[in-house]
């Protein structure tokens, strides 16, 4: 019934792991993964399992290896004596099979799921290739994890055999890699974004606000932009208005078009619109990898413009308001910290990351419940945020969250990360 062959089958632990980390890993999430991340998720998933297996196996090792292996020889029956044994790779096989099953059921149920929450999102349903690129990208990553782990083995066994020599090389591989990454060469171009040309802040406004902007590439600091954008307010009549709108953009320099028009409707266009770019690469690489731009900008964009304002005569000063989303919620929230709560009318965050608020005594949030910027915070490692729409499951919900973000502009407005008309984006007025 079971193939004999030279190979073995794994061992039932080793199936059980590595079945169960496949299993794990094809859970849902917040929003459907591609059949890249899918791929990078179960790799890393099945090798963090078999890693924790090897260590178990090597304490309950190092525990036989202390006296309870010298008795046994004593005790040991005659070859000749020896009663007949079943086969021991029967359950083996048995429990691989089973696994296997398993395994395919739920990926089937997966690709059901994932067909029809892309639809409901307005997001291309999965290729008919999904799950073979899946599985290639987990092997690709699986082959990666151990060779790296037996080279490391290796080089800790040629440590101790023959000294510093091979620590020196690591250094001076490391070193390699330093100078590498600091090279000319731009190795975040393909991230990088680039603001189209109707752009809400680099076109007139139908209600004749006033909108004062400045691109990344006009200034050498965050902080140069900031004072240029307010300069510019300035020159064009901004503190002559009913109000100052402060909008600050995402990571990518982008400022919501839906937001700022529905503002200065709000207001009559009686409004100044002002924001300074300083930043072309997405929000969540941002968040991730560098915040500093972007709280250097607000901090000087919103007391540029409070300066500017309590200048004036107190009759004569515009109401002055705050609008970030995404990366520059999180850098609104930042710069109000110090401010006089009464000197700024009202605020609006949108899918501000980790669903955070300044405590402004006039400020809304908007966030969609399966975006995950909105649900990007520690705490998802060990408890189910509120409103959190999908299965949770400590430490492995956090994970996907991270993973999710590459493809929360993906979906239609009002999904994911995408913030559209169908918000109310009404400001709280003084």
């Amino acid at each position: 019934m079971f193939p004999k062959t030279a190979a073995p089958p794994p061992r039932v632990a080793s199936t059980l792991t590595v079945g169960t980390a496949t299993v794990l890993s094809m859970l849902p999430s917040l929003l459907p993964r591609t059949a890249v991340v899918q791929g990078l998720l179960t790799g890393a998933l099945v090798l963090v399992a078999l890693a924790a297996l090897w260590m178990v196996r090597r304490v309950l090792a190092t525990r036989a290896d202390n006296g309870q292996g010298r008795a046994a020889s004593a005790y040991a029956t005659p070859a000749h004596a020896a009663p007949s044994r079943p086969d021991p790779s029967r359950p083996a096989w048995l429990v691989l099979g089973g696994s296997t099953t398993v395994v395919v059921l739920l990926a089937w149920l997966a690709q059901t799921h994932l067909t029809t929450r892309a639809a409901a999102l307005g997001m291309p349903g999965p290729h008919p290739t999904y799950w073979l690129v899946a599985v290639l990208v987990a092997f690709l990553v699986l082959a990666a994890g151990m060779t790296i782990a037996a080279g490391v083995r290796r080089l800790a066994r040629v440590t101790r055999l023959r000294g510093p020599v091979p620590l020196a090389a690591v250094l001076l591989a490391g070193v390699t890699v330093t100078t590498a990454a600091t090279a000319p060469a731009d190795l975040l171009a393909p991230l990088r974004k680039t603001l189209d040309a109707d752009h809400v802040m680099l076109a007139p406004s139908a209600l004749g606000a006033s909108r004062s902007f400045v691109l990344v590439t006009e200034a050498a600091t965050p902080e140069a932009g900031a004072d240029l954008a307010v300069e510019r307010m300035v020159a064009d009549g901004g503190l002559e208005r009913g109000a100052v709108l402060i909008a600050l953009p995402t990571g990518s320099g982008w400022v919501n078009g839906d937001a700022v028009e529905a503002v200065e409707a709000q207001l009559g266009g009686d409004v100044a619109v002002v924001s300074a770019q300083y930043g072309d690469l997405p929000s969540w690489w941002s968040f991730l990898i560098d915040r500093e731009p972007a709280m250097r900008s607000a901090d000087a964009l919103v007391s540029g413009v409070l300066d500017e304002v309590d200048a004036l005569p107190a009759d004569e000063r515009p109401d002055v308001y705050l609008l970030g989303e995404s990366l520059g919620a999180l850098a609104g929230q930042e710069a109000l910290a110090g401010v006089d709560p009464q000197a700024v009318c009202g605020v609006v965050w949108s899918g501000s990351p980790g669903g955070a608020l300044s405590g402004h005594p006039r400020e809304r949030s908007l966030q969609n419940a399966d975006d995950p910027v909105a649900h990007l915070t520690v705490g998802t490692a060990w408890e189910p945020p509120r409103d959190w729409p999908a299965l949770w499951l400590p430490g492995l919900s956090y994970a996907t969250t991270v993973l999710d973000l590459p493809a929360s502009l993906d979906p239609e407005p009002g999904h994911g990360h995408r913030y559209g008309p169908e918000q109310d984006w009404s400001l709280p007025e003084c």
